[in-house]
């Protein structure tokens, strides 16, 4: 049987350039399969740019050889006007994009376009310390109860104004000898929440340690199982560009992780903790579980009371039976009573909101809105504001 393409045809029958180039190009790509991972050059994106450029070399070549003259100028003419088009489309999109999310502060991620702006604005000062909080003397003033907030990216108050966080709501309605100082740091879990009140309680000497759990702090130092995404742009150095750049590619990229879950691609998060922590006897939740002792006992031994505030996540709109991190939620709840501690778990008060997007930081973000802070910061007074005001010092100016 006669075959389809005469096998006969090899590069010695091609010009000397594009033989030259093909073979290059094509011992670059068979290499790359081989090439290790190393800090200059990433293997997996530059097979991506080859195959790309192979591919689009041997498009090229065939339509040359095999239309006229006139065909091939008509053929790059439109190529030409379609590109133009897509990049006229593309800079009027980034201007409408960000008209449209001006509102917008920060991304979810705590990355990309917006936070990026929001952070050039000025909208964040740190004090000497590195904590988005005002300068205070280390020495506690005579007289004045100092309450200290321990937290993540929510105590920081991603997205917000300083004065909307709930450690700012708290201050504003305490009485003028009680100090309430954020030392909210975005990204801490457990095992830094434990360095921190460690090195607090040394240095500052608070008289109340309050700390706000939300449910990633129970991957502790260890994210490395978190699912992955494909970003729209693969080569990583492209794609900062673009998310750090891009208004557009920034809300665009966000859509595709959502799409990636959506059609299976790869695993959603509270199915991710739901693998690695569902079992309260699992390595992973034994050790979360004994960091929080840890951090309970160190403030015991200082002789200074704590108190656990639970945020829940708010992308859904169940906070009851079918909210999906509630087993994380019993078992801090489950600690604090074994131990003897007063904590809140802020789901049932976030389940009044009927509108769960108000909870939100903005569209783009579900950190705490200013709502949600507002709401946390009563009921962090309805909670603890009798203990404090018990308290030899938060007694003593009244």
């Amino acid at each position: 049987m006669r075959l389809p393409i005469d096998v006969s045809l090899s590069l010695r029958s091609m010009p000397v350039a594009r033989s030259l180039v093909l073979t290059v190009m094509a011992t670059l790509l068979a290499a790359a399969d081989w090439l290790p991972e190393n800090r200059y050059v990433d293997p997996d994106h530059l097979e991506f740019a080859l195959t790309i450029a192979l591919g689009l070399a041997a498009v090229t070549l065939s339509l040359h050889d095999r239309l006229d003259a006139a065909a091939v100028a008509r053929l790059r003419n439109r190529v030409i006007l379609t590109m133009f088009t897509l990049a006229l489309s593309l800079g009027l999109a980034e201007p409408v994009t960000r008209i449209i999310f001006r509102d917008v502060t920060t991304s979810s991620d705590n990355g990309g376009f917006f936070s990026r702006r929001w952070f050039r604005t000025g909208a964040v000062q740190l004090n000497s310390a590195g904590f988005r909080e005002r300068g205070f003397a280390a020495e506690k003033p005579a007289g004045v109860y100092r309450i200290v907030a321990v937290g993540d990216s929510f105590t920081f108050g991603n997205g917000i104004r300083a004065d909307e966080r709930y450690s700012a709501i708290l201050q504003a309605r305490l009485p003028q000898h009680f100090e309430v100082l954020n030392f909210g740091a975005a990204g801490a879990n457990t095992p830094g929440h434990r360095s921190l009140v460690e090195r607090l309680l040394a240095e500052i000497h608070p008289d109340f340690v309050l700390l706000q759990w939300y449910v990633n702090d129970v991957e502790d130092d260890d994210s490395s199982g978190r699912p992955t995404f494909h970003p729209l742009m693969p080569i990583r150095a492209l794609h900062n560009w673009l998310n750090n750049s891009s208004a557009l590619y920034t809300v665009a990229n966000m859509q595709w992780a959502e799409t990636q879950v959506a059609l299976g691609m790869t695993a959603s998060y509270p199915d991710y903790l739901r693998r690695r922590l569902g079992d309260e006897n699992s390595s992973d939740s034994q050790l979360d579980r004994n960091l929080l002792l840890d951090l309970v006992a160190r403030c015991r031994r200082a002789g200074v009371p704590l108190g656990i505030v639970l945020f829940p996540d708010t992308a859904g709109t169940d906070f009851g039976a079918g909210y999906p991190f509630a087993y994380l939620h019993e078992r801090v709840l489950d600690v604090c009573r074994a131990q003897n501690l007063t904590c809140l778990d802020l789901r049932n008060d976030f389940s009044k909101v009927r509108d769960h997007r108000l909870l939100w930081a903005n569209r783009l973000d579900h950190h705490p809105s200013a709502l949600a802070n507002e709401i946390a910061a009563q009921r962090i007074l309805d909670t603890y504001s009798t203990q404090w005001a018990a308290s030899p010092r938060g007694n003593a100016a009244q």
